[in-house]
């Protein structure tokens, strides 16, 4: 609020020129006068006093990693978490257990970082409801044995395809 009644005609006329009036004001006043959220002191002065206490980041560190929204789910019997409207499958010895999803909610492949006890365990994926359909659960040991799979989904059946005797006999 400070900058905008200093601005003319030509600061405004592109945003080069408006970039280049800002970085003008920010460092020749802004950074020169006190402020009273810095007890009367300028950015500059404060700026100095703890500039070397200033640590940045190491090269290695996943900076998107720090910014990925967490949310606790507690893992259903099927292994399923659910989060924001989609089902996600998860380790089966987690079922019972809360563990919390890391994800990203602005990318559409969304991947889910899956942490259980303050360390991520693996990743959760989407529900592939067809193929679950078919998996064997030991409720004992919370394993899961996975049947085979039909390649293509099976048709229904029709019942114009059977006749009043297959009907009766229970089948062909």
């Amino acid at each position: 609020m400070q900058f905008l009644p200093l601005l003319g005609t030509g600061d405004t006329a592109s945003l080069e020129a408006l970039n280049r009036r800002l970085w003008a004001w920010v460092e020749g006043e802004y950074h020169h006068r006190p402020h009273k959220g810095l007890d009367g002191e300028t950015p500059l002065d404060r700026w100095a006093q703890v500039c070397d206490e200033v640590r940045l980041p190491e090269p290695e560190l996943d900076l998107a990693a720090l910014f990925l929204f967490e949310e606790k789910r507690k893992v259903a019997r099927d292994r399923t978490v659910s989060l924001r409207g989609g089902v996600y499958e998860v380790d089966a010895v987690l079922v019972g257990q809360t563990v919390t999803l890391r994800f990203d909610p602005t990318r559409p492949e969304r991947k889910v970082e899956v942490w259980h006890v303050g360390r991520k365990v693996g990743m959760a994926k989407p529900v592939d409801a067809y193929a679950n359909c078919f998996v064997k659960r030991d409720h004992a040991s919370k394993t899961l044995q996975p049947e085979r799979v039909p390649e293509t989904p099976p048709e229904g059946l029709r019942l114009r395809d059977f006749d009043g005797d297959d009907i009766k006999q229970g089948g062909r």
